[in-house]
């Protein structure tokens, strides 16, 4: 019965029970709830397969309600909640002999620190996958003492410490060990080649592993993927570590301590497909090896570490080539057009380095794959010409932080399925083209930091479109086949369906300014982030009421701009707007209260403008913006700002007390008594002065005071006498 994902809800149906023929049974990917040990599975003893993963089960790790069910060789449990079981105590071996046991992602309960002790007494497990639970304690290695059988072990991602034991026997059928992101430490065993003498796939990565890379590893002959990445491993790689290893075709070096040259037989190996030796301290030049055509390398990522020289040409010999990381590095020179040559290349990252000179003239003829092209950060010149013209397939172009200059050119519509595009930080001039507008799948567009001008196009409004997870990687699936001694053809075929490893690629990844920080964006975060940036720019007019149509835009940046005009109100639409920066323009008018709508912004800017009345403050997240949010806005009135908007609105009103009159009133009264004084004064003195000098005004002055006085005398006298 096969019941997959079909988002059934609630607990089981008793009615269940009564299919005691099923031998195979399929509910996972649905939302059944309830506890597995009172369920009716329970009496489906002839089960041969169960699923039960990506539900809410309750699992008790006991597993005793599965007892009996000697006939269930694969039990599927991932993605439930596994819950400890306190009545019951293991003694003794049980019928449940699995050989497939899955329980990943379970661990719900904080008291479940170690595996189920049902694990200690099964003795014929072929596959089991305890990843994603973080258990703690010493790693499980009794697994391989108890399953003589075991094939594939998945202990990833949990809290496992201490060392990596080996059993005291060979096993000859196991060939996949995964205890990547443990706290496992000390040096790979000695003699794990000859414990395990037909291992293929080793995976180790995340741990505290130390020490230089031991050379017996070259004697695993059977060893087709290694992974030590993220250790700290010291040392140089052995010359013969690869030449030597004839099925190795996957190799994982990333984030040690690393130092030395690369030895260049490790580029020329006949079946090495992928190699990561990024972000250690690799040093010298690269450019003069001879690798030939019968190279099958498909990935190589070498970035971060302290390579110099020019970039190597032998590329265009690495026939299948696909993607090629040389990124953060310390390259010089042009960028040759042989990479531009590699037919099957769809990424090619050289961002970070000191490369100079033109862009190459890559076109779709010769790179009809080429979708990732990151080269930010160096120092590149010139115009865009007709460098990426006609690559119809290209999704992420980085060109930021060059020298690049010119217009940004019409064919740059012709990407229709361009999602990222970062041109910032160089010397483009002119107006943004209409054509722009064309790139329906545009996600992120940042032209910041350029001598852009003119208006914004109105059509920029219907760029950014509903959320997409963005394609970060080929997906190759290998299929885990698992031998099964059984002779019915139904245990055989689930027996190769169990699991699915993807190899892992190199992530996409891109720095854009939000939140006013630079944020690197990677792997599928870049699937949910959109933005638009225009800053640094000297773009005039309005800012187009369409930009209210990008309704699942996360930043928009326009400061320091020339922009002119209100702000819309339609930027209320932006229901997912995490960031909106229009500082440093000549915006006008009132901050619209409609924006107090936007409940995901966390960072508001409209600093140094003229926008004038009152801030929508304390309404939603406009709440928690400071004043800085809004200064260099001399109109702006109440909180955050300490100016009152009831002083610019207030009227003149009646003094109703002298000292209101004295300050309501146009002249300041002490100032003007004072003046009054000292105009008086230097008038006497003025005419004291005149009369000392000039005897003739003096004798004058005297004759008019006396006959004033005798004049005032008799006027006096002859009033008083009437009386």
């Amino acid at each position: 019965m096969d019941l997959f994902g079909n988002e059934l809800l609630g607990i089981l149906p008793f009615c269940l029970s009564n299919l005691t023929s099923l031998r195979l049974l399929d509910i996972s990917q649905n939302q059944f709830t309830g506890n597995v040990a009172t369920s009716p599975l329970i009496d489906l003893i002839l089960l041969q397969y169960l699923s039960i993963s990506n539900n809410n089960f309750q699992v008790p790790d006991s597993f005793k309600s599965f007892a009996n069910h000697s006939n269930l060789k694969i039990f599927l449990s991932d993605f439930n909640q596994l819950v400890p079981d306190h009545d019951h105590v293991q003694t003794r071996v049980p019928k449940f002999q699995p050989r497939v046991f899955t329980l990943s992602n379970c661990r719900a309960n904080e008291e479940l620190t170690k595996p189920p002790s049902l694990l200690y007494y099964l003795y014929d497990l072929r596959y089991v996958d305890l990843s994603f639970d973080k258990f703690m304690g010493d790693l499980p290695y009794w697994l391989f003492e108890n399953n003589t059988r075991l094939q594939v072990v998945v202990l990833k991602n949990n809290s496992f410490m201490g060392s990596f034991r080996l059993p005291s026997q060979p096993n000859l059928d196991v060939w996949e060990i995964d205890i990547s992101n443990n706290q496992i430490q000390g040096e790979i065993p000695l003699n794990i080649n000859q414990s395990f003498p037909f291992l293929s796939w080793l995976l180790l990565s995340g741990n505290d592993f130390g020490g230089e890379i031991p050379m017996w590893l070259i004697r695993m002959n059977s060893l087709e993927m290694l992974d030590l990445s993220n250790n700290q491993f010291f040392g140089t790689i052995p010359k013969e570590f690869v030449t030597q290893s004839s099925l190795l075709y996957s190799l994982r070096l990333s984030n040690n301590n690393l130092t030395g040259k690369i030895p260049p037989g490790i580029f020329k190996s006949q079946s090495l497909n992928a190699l990561y030796l990024d972000r250690n301290n690799f040093e010298g030049e690269i450019s003069n090896i001879h690798v030939s055509n019968s190279s099958y390398l498909r990935i190589l990522d070498i970035s971060n570490n302290n390579l110099s020289g020019e970039l190597p040409r032998w590329t265009k010999n690495v026939t299948y080539l696909q993607e090629l990381d040389l990124s953060n590095n310390h390259f010089e020179g042009s960028i040759p057009e042989e990479f531009c040559y590699n037919v099957d290349l769809w990424l090619l990252d050289l961002s970070h380095n000191n490369l100079s000179g033109s862009l190459p003239h890559c076109s779709s003829p010769s790179s009809p794959y080429l979708s990732h092209i990151y080269l930010s950060k160096n120092r590149l010149n010139g115009p865009l010409a007709h460098s990426f013209l006609n690559i119809s397939l290209l999704e992420i172009l980085d060109l930021g932080e060059n020298n690049l200059s010119g217009s940004i050119p019409t064919w740059i519509g012709t990407f229709s399925s361009l999602s990222i595009l970062c041109l910032k930080g160089n010397l483009f001039f002119g107006e943004i083209p209409n054509e722009i507008c064309e790139l329906d799948q545009l996600r992120i567009m940042d032209l910041s930091h350029n001598q852009l001008s003119g208006h914004i196009p109105p059509c920029v409004g219907h760029l950014i479109g509903a959320s997409k997870s963005l394609f970060s990687g080929i997906a190759n699936w290998e299929l885990l086949t698992l031998i099964s001694d059984t002779s019915t053809e139904m245990e055989s075929t689930l027996m190769q369906e169990v699991n699915v490893l993807p190899e892992k690629f190199i992530q996409d990844q891109v720095e854009l300014v939000t939140k006013w920080w630079s944020h690197t964006y990677e792997g599928n975060m870049l699937g949910y982030m959109s933005g638009i940036d225009l800053s640094c720019n000297q773009l005039v007019g309005q800012i187009p009421l369409e930009m209210g149509n990008l309704s699942d835009i996360h930043s928009l940046n326009l400061s320091h701009n020339n922009l002119t005009g209100p702000i819309p109100s339609t930027l209320s639409n932006l229901k997912q707007l995490e960031c909106m920066d229009l500082s440093f323009n000549g915006l006008n008018g009132e901050i619209p209260s409609q924006l107090t709508k936007l409940n995901s912004l966390a960072i508001f800017s409209v600093a140094h403008n003229n926008l004038s009345g009152l801030i929508p403050y304390g309404k939603g997240q406009f709440g928690t913006f400071d004043n800085t949010s809004y200064e260099g806005n001399p109109l702006l009135c109440g909180p955050p700002l300490e100016k009152s908007c009831k002083e610019t609105n207030s009227q003149p009103k009646v003094p109703n007390s002298l000292n209101e009159e004295r300050e309501g009133s146009l002249i300041d009264m002490d100032v003007f008594c004072t003046s009054f004084l000292v105009t008086y004064v230097v008038v006497l003195l003025s005419i004291g002065a005149v009369l000392y000098i000039n005897p003739y005004w003096r004798q004058a002055w005297f004759y008019l005071i006396e006959s004033c006085g005798t004049n005032c005398y008799y006027l006096i006298l002859d009033n008083i006498l009437r009386f």
